[in-house]
């Protein structure tokens, strides 16, 4: 994976403006990773991409994650503390995640499935309706469905969730969920950790700060915004520090 430089950081956020999460997630990475194709990037598990997201955010703010969760009983505001380390999932403890299908037994069903990539993501990026684009998202990756050995089209919707459950079991990496216990009233929830939203609003606030900082200096100095965002970030403080006084 590349260092991006911060031309390169702030490049991918202007272009990335106004697209999907997805859209935005395969911009950061194709950046990020430019030896793999798009087009690999686009058709990668969501698990895999999300830990590849993981390690660039390592790399860009470090590993220490601060966020912010709402309690759904009380609606008071939890700061929450973590590690990358903490969310992510070993390589070695995804079962089969260089697989290309799965099986799953329901009853009387045999479903042959892929998992879902960003490729999958984009065809239902203006769903509404969170349990339409289940059944799309799952559509598109079922492979073969047999019932009694004859096959079918469409599966019942008990049968549906336990594959759409099996997905998420297989790829953990994909569906980071935080257990969180509200200080205030005690409600216990699971709070989705979504690398993706996460990421990009650091960026985008990371962004704005820099913009700032080339805003001084060239009022300061005069110079170029290329040529103050080719340095590095101590020596732009340096020069800050000079003019803030």
């Amino acid at each position: 994976m590349s260092s991006l430089s911060a031309r390169s950081l702030l490049a991918v956020w202007e272009q990335g403006a106004g697209e999907s999460s997805v859209a935005q997630a395969l911009s950061l990475l194709a950046a990020a990773v430019p030896d793999r194709a798009i087009s690999d990037l686009r058709c990668l598990p969501i698990g895999r991409r999300d830990a590849l997201l993981l390690q660039l955010r390592e790399r860009l703010f470090g590993s220490l994650v601060q966020t912010v969760v709402v309690c759904p009983k009380c609606h008071d505001n939890l700061d929450l503390s973590f590690s990358i380390e903490q969310i992510r999932v070993p390589r070695e403890s995804k079962s089969g995640e260089d697989r290309e299908q799965f099986e799953c037994e329901v009853d009387d069903y045999q479903v042959t499935f892929r998992l879902p990539t960003s490729e999958d993501l984009l065809m239902v990026v203006d769903e509404r309706e969170p349990d339409a684009t289940k059944q799309h998202l799952l559509k598109r990756c079922l492979l073969r469905a047999l019932h009694h050995g004859e096959t079918i089209a469409d599966l019942p919707n008990p049968v549906a969730a336990r594959v759409i459950e099996q997905m998420a079991q297989i790829d953990h990496q994909g569906d980071v969920q935080l257990a969180v216990t509200c200080g205030l009233c005690g409600h216990q929830w699971q709070a989705l950790f979504d690398i993706v939203s996460f990421l990009w609003r650091e960026i985008g606030a990371w962004a704005k700060r820099l913009l700032r900082e080339v805003h001084t200096l060239a009022s300061a100095y005069g110079w170029a915004e290329e040529d103050i965002l080719r340095m590095s970030a101590w020596r732009r403080q340096c020069y800050l520090d000079m003019v803030q006084g």
